[in-house]
């Protein structure tokens, strides 16, 4: 469809003080603050891992080396999808628009594609529960059995129980994250310093983390998290009201691969003098490992994926 006049005959009669257009306030966007983000110049990327070695073997004088295979990890392949939008109006749609509105609308397709990015990366958290997002090793972001590529015990970087975001329940997922293991079983020292919530536990999130004391006691016990975490409140998680999840900013691989940035571009048809206005990008977001992160959907129900 296009913008004729017939459709906009506000924007062509005076008298009005104002014509109200989409001028939502932007906040920045967050998803760069999550994801490590790349450029690519190929149809797709492609990732995978070589595992280390375990602890060095204790070796009596005149005795041979002890050898070890390293192990071959999951691999993971970001294909870059296309999004696009665009508008046309008529050239007399354009000349007579007293409120300049449609020359606005370019800037309406800008937010278009900011809000698409955002989007498309916070999916990644609003589906890290749901087998139907699997990663490399078959199983979902966060999962309480993640495989070992060496066949050794499975892992888990989730709550089983859903637990709620509190002072306890953030030290029991602090400590479980510090205790995820690489594919020989060695302990990978993930250090959480990033807690993701949705807005309506952004406040819940901040008592805990930045009171000067211990929150939710009537101690004046030493805040020990006070300093250690930046929480980042996100509009997209929409899955639940209750997820929460923690982050080593430095160490995770959730990546984001831009193809293409968001490119404008304008163009006019010459028999019919139709406007065309268009943006489109390319891009690709997912993760290689589930390792340092952790998630709980904070529901307090069972979860066994």
């Amino acid at each position: 469809m296009a913008a004729y006049r017939s459709g906009f005959g506000d924007l062509l009669e005076p008298g009005f003080r104002e014509i109200y257009d989409d001028t939502y306030n932007e906040m920045e966007q967050l998803f760069p603050q999550l994801f490590h983000v790349n450029s690519s110049e190929k149809q797709d990327e492609k990732d995978s891992s070589v595992s280390g070695f375990g602890l060095m073997a204790e070796t009596s004088e005149g005795e041979g080396i002890d050898y070890e295979d390293p192990v071959q990890g999951y691999d993971k392949t970001y294909t870059h999808k296309k999004y696009t939008k665009g508008f046309k109006i008529s050239e007399e749609m354009y000349e007579d628009d007293l409120y300049n509105v449609m020359n606005k609308k370019p800037a309406a397709l800008a937010r278009s594609a900011r809000r698409t990015a955002e989007y498309t990366a916070a999916n990644v958290f609003n589906n890290a529960f749901s087998t139907s997002y699997p990663g490399g090793d078959a199983k979902p972001l966060v999962s309480v059995s993640h495989p070992r590529s060496d066949g050794g015990s499975s892992q888990s970087n989730a709550s089983s129980t859903g637990v709620t975001l509190t002072e306890p329940n953030l030290e029991t997922a602090r400590t479980a994250f510090r205790e995820q293991l690489d594919e020989k079983g060695m302990r990978i020292q993930a250090m959480p310093d990033t807690i993701l919530v949705p807005v309506n536990l952004e406040k819940q999130a901040n008592i805990i983390v930045n009171s000067t004391m211990r929150s939710g006691t009537a101690d004046n016990d030493y805040n020990f998290y006070k300093g250690k975490f930046k929480v980042v409140a996100w509009e997209y998680l929409t899955e639940n009201d209750t997820m929460w999840f923690l982050l080593d900013s430095k160490q995770h691989e959730l990546n984001w691969f831009w193809r293409i940035q968001p490119e404008f571009k304008q163009d006019e048809a010459f028999d019919t003098g139709m406007a065309l206005f268009k943006n489109r990008m390319r891009n690709s977001v997912g993760f290689s490992d589930w390792r340092y992160v952790w998630g709980s959907k904070g529901d307090g129900a069972a979860y066994a994926s």
